[in-house]
């Protein structure tokens, strides 16, 4: 769920519930994005690591491969990391 429905949700909660629920509302609100961003945070964290890991691991083993093998290797593989990356950064963003 985006952000802009989780504060929805939360103003539709808060029209039912009363103003007497305004806190517990907020507070619920607040928990839930802090989690998103808890895990949003984890997992760019170990997309980095693997996509460093595996980057290392394609140059090392391109090496076998040959001058012209190891070249091609090597780039496709760094490119299917960027390509990774750059989805997971657009799509953190757009949940936002």
């Amino acid at each position: 769920m985006r952000v802009d429905d989780e504060v929805a949700a939360a103003s539709a909660a808060r029209d039912e519930l009363g103003a007497g629920y305004d806190a517990a509302v907020a507070r619920s609100l607040l928990e839930r994005i802090d989690g998103r961003r808890r895990r949003s945070d984890l997992v760019t964290v170990v997309i980095a690591l693997v996509s460093m890991g595996l980057g290392v691991t394609f140059a090392l083993v391109a090496e076998r491969l040959g001058d012209l093998g190891g070249t091609i290797a090597t780039v496709v593989a760094w490119a299917a990391i960027v390509a990774v990356n750059l989805a997971h950064a657009r799509r953190s963003s757009s949940c936002a």
